[in-house]
C-alpha cells in the first residue's frame, strides 16, 4: 500500500515521489578569543540553522496544481508547516526550481529556511496540537473525513486509519485495472481512478501525521 512520508503545507509527496534524501542541520555560532599568553575562550552565540533541501518528481494527474501551489507559496513568502518521519518546521521556501516535462511528470528541486522547529518547541506543545488538530482538519477533509475535530482525536485517527486502508486498496486495484487493460477504455478510467485514490490517500496519511503528533504533544502539554 503507498504512503506518504513527506508534507509541506497541503502538498503531499507519495511512493516514488517521496524524496531520496533531505539535508538538513546548521552550526553553533562561536566568538573565540585567544588570549596572550595561550589559551582559547570559545563564547556561544547561538544556534543557526542551514537550509533544508530536497529534489524529488511530482507525477499524476495532479502534478502540475501541486507544482503551482508551491510556486505560489514561495511567492507569497508564507510559512509552511514540513513534516516527514519524526521532523517538523515551519518553514518559508528559498528557492523551488521545476522541469516541465509532461503535464504529469514534474522534476523539481527546492530549498527551505526553518524558521522554527515544531519539534523542539515543547512550551507551547499544547498550542502546537491544536494547530497539528487544525491542520489535520484541513487534510482530512480532501479524503472525505468530516469529524476530525468534533469526534475527538482517538476517533479521529481511527476513521482516517480506515480511509487510508481503503484507499490503499482502491490504488491498489486500479493500477492493476491500468496495467492489465485490454484497449484505451480500461486504462482510462484506471488512470481516474488512480488519481482520485492517490490523493485520498495522501490527504488521509497527512492527517494521521498530524493527529499522531497531536496526540504527543497533548501528553507533553498535560505533564
Amino acid at each position: 500500500m503507498a504512503t506518504v512520508a513527506v508534507t509541506l503545507g497541503g502538498v503531499a509527496f507519495r511512493d516514488f515521489e517521496i524524496p531520496a534524501e533531505i539535508t538538513f542541520g546548521g552550526v553553533q555560532r562561536l566568538a573565540i578569543h585567544q588570549p596572550v599568553g595561550g589559551g582559547r575562550i570559545v563564547d556561544t552565540l547561538g544556534a543557526a540553522a542551514t537550509e533544508i533541501g530536497f529534489a524529488g518528481v511530482f507525477s499524476g494527474p495532479d502534478a502540475e496544481t501541486r507544482a503551482q501551489t508551491l510556486g505560489i507559496a514561495r511567492d507569497a513568502g508564507i510559512a509552511l508547516p514540513l513534516v516527514w518521519g519524526g521532523f517538523a518546521y515551519e518553514v518559508v521556501i528559498a528557492s523551488f526550481e521545476a522541469a516541465y516535462r509532461k503535464p504529469w511528470w514534474i522534476p523539481f528541486r527546492i530549498a527551505l529556511v526553518a524558521v522554527e522547529n515544531l519539534v523542539t518547541a515543547l512550551p507551547s506543545a499544547l498550542v502546537q496540537a491544536g494547530l497539528d488538530i487544525a491542520s489535520a482538519a484541513g487534510f482530512a477533509g480532501l479524503s472525505g473525513v468530516s469529524s476530525t475535530a468534533a469526534a475527538g482525536v482517538t476517533a479521529a485517527q481511527t476513521e482516517v486509519s480506515g480511509v487510508i486502508t481503503a484507499a490503499g486498496a482502491s490504488l491498489d486495484g486500479a493500477v492493476t485495472a491500468f496495467s492489465a487493460g485490454v484497449g484505451a477504455a480500461v486504462p482510462i478510467a484506471a488512470m481516474g481512478a488512480i488519481g482520485a485514490s492517490s490523493a485520498m490517500l495522501a490527504g488521509a496519511a497527512a492527517a494521521q501525521a498530524y493527529l499522531g503528533r497531536a496526540v504527543a504533544n497533548i501528553g507533553i502539554g498535560a505533564l
